[in-house]
């Protein structure tokens, strides 16, 4: 009965498509009382007096004006060239909003705040002249994508709009702030006005990746085009890596808030940039571990490219996951030595009787290399030795719903999922655990090579564990993994957070997280 009723609403999510980008077809009352030539003139008096000296009162009137204005030329029913001449100014369509495009070549602008930060949290912003505005485009289907290890579905340009009087007409510019944070009038300048909050939340309304979390336990191999490595924006050799991993039944999007958090800090925004891996979560973390690797490296060659050799902040790499994504990234960062391959091979591995790529595929899963460029390392109620949870009815039933391929394909060598149970069996499991949730029982023999195993001396390692019971440590547990096996000895630090297993967004998550990557710099 219970899978009667799974289904059908499984086949319902699946059908679910992408959010269309916001536009606007009707201009607001508001706006329509005012005469375009009023604002015009409004915007152009406050320009003139913010030539030759600061005012707060002539930025508030210049923006207002400006912004009625901008409502017209996005709300009109023709294209933008043909709107702007309507209202007596031209555009600036050279490729100058970020990422090389035009603004013809955007599917929306939308201003920051008609954009709801609904599960994001606080908006960060910063005044100034012009009004903040967010551009949408849209991911080519069959393409290749406009810059590597970019986002799925689209790209959010976090925009700023001014109508430049120095030219006549007067002309529509749109700049990119984290490039260009100051416009001339005349001899002096004036901060560009931002908001860093809006583009992340109408990514996150634009995304699937947080609708298809499902879909991503029961088939893993679904939705292919969600799996990878991907820059929140583009890479800068300039500033250190951040990479956040996500767990089980989850997505990028359980980073929403923090990251709202933490893009709302200079400090960070400076020094930091952001990368998310999003991964196929039925499948069992050893090969979503190898996967990371592989993408790290590949983001690696890619940012020796564009930094021209220069891997000085690269090699500074924080990696931050939640449950699952906590233990793929430790497993990237140990040196497994042999351990991690005798824990379910009793044969050495030439020995074992598999093709040539299956045996490939195996070594990038148990006999690899660990990650180099990592200094630093958050777990957030991350099963170091796995769930108890994992082992319950209800969990195996889930598991053995998980439709995994028949095929793998690790580090470019392609394995049948046959042989790779034939290879385990020679090692002693009759049932070998091939769904992540298998992978996530307390009696799964690679956790102990887990703890077997040692990080460079240079990786210092911090834990954040939930805690829903009395506030005692031992014996307390957040809801799905208990103290013990959240628990790392060695840590640099370990923060206690009364909150449950999902306590990536609770407050005191957030400050540990800001405090460590202070101190990162620092160090």
């Amino acid at each position: 009965m219970k899978c009667l009723l799974f289904f059908p609403f499984l086949f319902l999510l699946l059908q679910c498509g992408q959010p269309s980008p916001p536009k606007c077809w009707i201009t607001p009352y508001s706006v329509r009382k005012e005469k375009p030539t009023s604002s015009l003139t409004q915007a152009r008096n406050a320009w003139n007096h913010l030539s030759h000296s600061p005012s707060l009162e002539a930025r508030q009137n210049y923006n207002l004006a400006v912004s009625n204005l901008f409502a017209r030329l996005r709300c009109g029913s023709s294209d933008w060239h043909a709107e702007a001449h309507k209202l007596g100014t031209v555009i600036d369509d050279s490729p100058n909003v970020g990422l090389g495009y035009k603004l013809t070549d955007l599917e929306a602008v939308v201003p920051a705040s008609r954009i709801s930060l609904k599960q994001i949290g606080t908006r960060y912003q910063d005044d100034g002249i012009g009004i903040p505005v967010v551009g949408w485009k849209s991911a080519p289907t069959k393409e290749k994508r406009r810059f590597n290890f970019a986002p799925p579905t689209g790209i959010p340009l976090n925009l700023n709009a001014t109508l430049d009087f120095s030219t006549q007409p007067p002309t529509w510019r749109f700049r990119y702030p984290g490039k260009v944070p100051q416009m001339k009038l005349g001899k002096r300048s004036e901060p560009l006005s931002v908001d860093w909050s809006a583009s992340s939340a109408l990514y996150w309304k634009m995304s699937d990746l947080d609708d298809a979390d499902l879909t991503k336990v029961i088939l893993p191999t679904r939705l292919t085009e969600h799996a990878g490595l991907f820059f929140a924006t583009p890479y800068n050799p300039k500033k250190i890596p951040v990479v956040f991993t996500h767990g089980l039944y989850s997505s990028p999007g359980t980073y929403k808030k923090l990251y709202n958090e933490l893009a709302g800090q200079k400090w960070f925004r400076d020094r930091y940039q952001v990368l998310f891996f999003s991964y196929p979560t039925g499948i069992a973390w050893p090969y979503n571990a190898a996967e990371f690797r592989r993408q790290i490296r590949l983001a690696q060659d890619y940012a020796i490219k564009k930094g021209k050799g220069d891997l000085t902040q690269w090699n500074k790499m924080v990696l931050i996951g939640h449950s699952m994504g906590g233990v793929i990234s430790r497993a990237s960062v140990i040196d497994p030595k042999e351990h991690f391959y005798n824990a379910s091979y009793s044969k050495p591995i030439d020995e074992l009787d598999i093709s040539d790529s299956t045996r490939q595929a195996i070594k990038s899963v148990r006999l690899y290399k660990p990650l180099k460029a990592p200094t630093r390392v958050i777990y957030m109620a991350s099963p170091h030795q796995g769930s108890p949870m994992a082992d319950r009815l209800l969990f195996t039933w889930v598991s053995s719903l998980i439709r995994l391929p028949k095929t793998l394909t690790i580090d470019l060598a392609t394995a049948t999922l046959s042989e790779i149970t034939k290879a385990i069996q020679q090692g002693g499991q009759t049932r070998p655990p091939l769904t992540s949730i298998g992978t996530l029982s307390p009696y799964y023999r690679p956790y102990r090579a887990l703890n077997e195993c040692q990080c460079d001396s240079h990786i210092k390692y911090h834990s954040i564990i939930g805690n829903r019971g009395s506030g005692k440590r031992e014996g307390s547990s957040d809801g799905v993994v208990p103290y013990w096996s959240s628990h790392l000895d060695g840590h640099q630090s370990e923060k206690i957070v009364p909150a449950g297993h999902s306590l990536i967004s609770h407050d005191e998550t957030i400050a540990e997280i800001k405090r460590i990557l202070q101190l990162h710099l620092k160090n």
